[in-house]
This record gives C-alpha cells, structure tokens and sequence, in this order.
C-alpha cells in the first residue's frame, strides 16, 4: 500500500494509535436466547461427564501414587537389608567411599566403632555426658544429633542410626576438630580408649 500522506482516521503520531471506535451492542432475538439455553444444558451434562471423568482420573492417579510408595518402601527395605548384610566392614568401607578419605583412615574408624558402640548401628548411650546435658549419644560412632546435623555428608541418610551416614559425620567431625584420624587416641588401638 502506497502512502498517500493521510493519516487514517484511528493512528495518530508515529507509534502511538487512538483507542478504536466503540462497537454496537447486538441484539438477541428470545429464540436465539432458547437456543443458547439448550447449549448451556448440554454443557451441563458434559460437565457432569467431565467430573466424572476427572474422579476417574483422580482416582487413578491416588493408585499410582500408592503403588511408587510401595515400590518406593520396598526398596528402602531392600536397601537397609543390603545395608546391614554389609556389616561393619562395609560400612566403613561405604563412609571411606562418600567422605573421600584416605584408605589408612579404615583402621581407626573400625577401632572407634568397636570402642564406641561394638559395631551397633542402633546403640544409644543414656548415661554419659552428653546424655546427662540432653543430648545422648547414638549410633555406631555415638554421634549427638547436633554433632550429626552440623556434619552431614551430603548424600548420606539423615537417619543418626545409618551407619553409613553416623560413620561419615564422625569422619567430617573429625577432620574439623583433629584435622587426621592419627590424632584422635580413641582411634588408636595402641592407646588406652578415650572419647573422641
């Protein structure tokens, strides 16, 4: 379209246009309006068919749900029962792997744990001092849930009774207190045992 140098009727100055003119209202004749009622009662038992449908659905749905959590207990069971199938050994081992310490630390975690709690993952100390202050000591390395909280190794659970993750808030502790493992006398066999 070529320019004519007229402006039309509803711009005005370069990017800026005038609101466009006011429409007419329609008028609706009473059988066009009985016409939209029968539209309206079909919409209505199409919503009934939509409910329906979207109880269905949710009904399925909650189903779904229910069995992943099943699949999902199942393999939390298998999981801990894996767990404790590896024994000590394993679990130290399974620390060593997610804290990224050096192998030589293996032996003196195996002699805190002996020391500590004779291999119990599930061992709870109601009697010592941190007991007598509020906060017992618990697990295979008798971690207090503040000492457990402040070191958590990502990735581990956050169950104080894993003895994977009591194992590696023990090694995070350390390493923040002792710096290494050979400074720590309970860990050494050699030494007379002494808390940690």
């Amino acid at each position: 379209m070529a320019y004519t140098g007229k402006t039309r009727p509803h711009a005005t100055r370069a990017g800026h246009r005038a609101p466009p003119p006011p429409r007419r209202k329609a008028r609706v004749s009473p059988a066009a309006l009985e016409g939209q009622a029968a539209t309206f009662l079909a919409a209505g038992l199409t919503e009934q068919r939509y409910e329906a449908a979207a109880r269905a659905s949710r009904a399925s749905s909650e189903a779904r749900t229910a069995a992943l959590e099943e699949r999902r207990a199942q393999r939390r069971e298998a999981a801990r029962r894996q767990l404790e199938a590896a024994g000590p050994a394993g679990w130290i081992r399974g620390c060593l792997r997610v804290t990224g310490v050096p192998g030589h630390w293996y032996a003196g975690l195996w002699t805190i744990a002996r020391r500590e709690s004779g291999f119990d993952p599930r061992a709870f100390n109601g009697w010592d001092a941190n007991a007598v202050a509020g906060e017992p000591s618990r697990g295979l390395f008798q971690t207090t849930w503040p000492t457990f909280r402040a070191h958590h190794q990502a990735g581990t659970a956050w169950d104080i009774n894993d003895p994977v993750a009591n194992c590696a808030a023990a090694v995070n502790y350390i390493k923040s207190q002792y710096g290494d493992i050979s400074r720590v006398q309970q860990a050494d066999s050699g030494s007379p045992p002494r808390g940690y």
